[in-house]
Formats: structure tokens, C-alpha cells, sequence
């Protein structure tokens, strides 16, 4: 993203008067200043956009967490003011629950991610698989890339399974809707297993059968 384009996304993102003629600038403007949604959370919510308008690679999984946590943690920081939530204790699991929706993405997404010139998963996990980019390149499901695939999912899994107490301290009105998209989003990991971790060339989708058998439980719990 050009420089210049992205400073005036940031002051458009943080102008409590934004122009007359940007309708979702306004009405950004007055959810924010309604909701004191800290002005930071959009700040950091462009940077990591801007992050995919260069050929990045990371390294370690805590580089590409940083990432997930600037386009996705910082949306539901921003809509946890929106929802209201206990207090600062529910932070981290709000922070959590963003990285783990954002690894779901990125692990569904590899082939796709691939063909548009984009590889975000760690470089340092495929080495110790015995993989490499030319492997992802490949786009063939070996043994390797199995257990890699196992391992991901593995640690995704345990990442919704402690950012789920955190959906407790959000106002009761907008539980459901945090707990659905979280068990949903974690349907896609079932998904790629039953796809045999072919994430190259098969996207893996919860059916809308599947869905709707989900809700009715998610509903139930997320009363608690």
C-alpha cells in the first residue's frame, strides 16, 4: 500500500470530523466516539492490513501471531467496546480468540494464499517438518505435510479453547453472536481433516446443514 494511501486510511480511521461525502467515515467516526473505542486498535488495524501489500514472510509463529493479532485481534478489541465487556481481564482472550480465527484463515487458505504470491505459514514449523516453500509450491499432500498440518491445527485448536472463557465476560446481548463465529470458524479445522489436509486445492467449508445443527448448542451455552 502506498505511503501516502495509508496515512489518509489513518486519518480518515481517526478523525472525529471526517469528510461530508464518506458515509462509513462517519458513521465509523460516531461509533467510535459513541463506543470510546481506542483509536489505537484502528491504528493497528491498518498497519497489519498494509502488511499483505508487500511479499512478507514470517519466520516463528509469535511473528505471524503479531500479524493475526493486527488484522483480526484488533477487530474484536474494537467490537468488544461495541458489545461491552466486564473489564480489562477480558483483553486476553479477546486478543486470543482474533489470532485463532486468523490462523483458521491462513491454515484453509494455502493454496489460495499461494497462488496470489503469499505464503504466511512459519517458515521455522515447515522446516522442522522437512518442508520448505518449494514443498507449498508442490501443492501435494505428503506425509510431512500431514503431521505439519496436525501440529497446526493442533495449537489453533488449543488457541479457541483458551480464548473461550473470555466470551463469559462480554455483555450477555452479544454472546451468541462472539461464541457462533468462534465454533464455526472452528468447524473449518474438522473440515480439513476430512478434506485429508488438502488445503492446496480443496477449501475447507462447514455445510450449511452442519451450521445450523451447530447453533442451537452454541446458543445454550454462550446463555452461561
Amino acid at each position: 500500500m502506498p505511503e501516502t494511501s495509508c496515512n489518509a486510511g489513518v486519518e480518515r480511521a481517526t478523525s472525529a470530523h471526517p469528510p461530508e461525502d464518506d458515509l462509513v467515515a462517519i458513521a465509523w467516526a460516531d461509533t467510535r466516539l459513541r463506543f470510546q473505542v481506542p483509536i489505537r486498535y484502528a491504528e493497528q488495524l491498518i498497519d497489519g492490513v498494509a502488511r499483505d501489500f508487500q511479499p512478507v514472510r514470517y519466520e516463528t509463529f509469535e511473528e505471524l501471531a503479531a500479524y493475526c493479532y493486527g488484522v483480526a485481534s484488533t477487530v474484536g478489541l474494537m467490537s468488544m467496546h461495541i458489545i461491552g465487556f466486564s473489564g480489562p481481564e477480558a483483553i486476553p482472550y479477546a486478543i486470543k480468540l482474533g489470532v485463532a480465527l486468523q490462523m483458521t484463515n491462513i491454515l484453509r487458505d494455502v493454496g489460495e494464499d499461494w497462488r496470489a504470491g503469499r505464503l504466511y505459514l512459519p517458515l521455522e514449523d515447515l522446516a522442522r517438518y522437512g518442508l520448505s516453500e518449494e514443498d507449498v509450491a508442490a501443492a501435494r499432500v505428503t506425509t510431512r505435510w500431514r503431521s505439519f498440518m496436525r501440529f497446526q491445527i493442533e495449537r489453533n485448536r488449543r488457541l479457541y479453547d483458551e480464548a473461550m472463557p473470555g466470551i463469559a465476560l462480554l455483555n450477555p446481548d452479544g454472546r451468541f453472536a462472539i461464541a457462533a463465529a468462534a465454533d464455526l470458524y472452528r468447524g473449518i479445522l474438522d473440515e480439513i481433516e476430512r478434506n485429508d489436509y488438502d488445503n492446496f486445492n480443496r477449501r475447507a467449508v462447514v455445510s450449511t446443514g452442519r451450521k445450523l445443527r451447530m447453533l442451537p448448542g452454541v446458543w445454550w451455552r454462550s446463555r452461561y
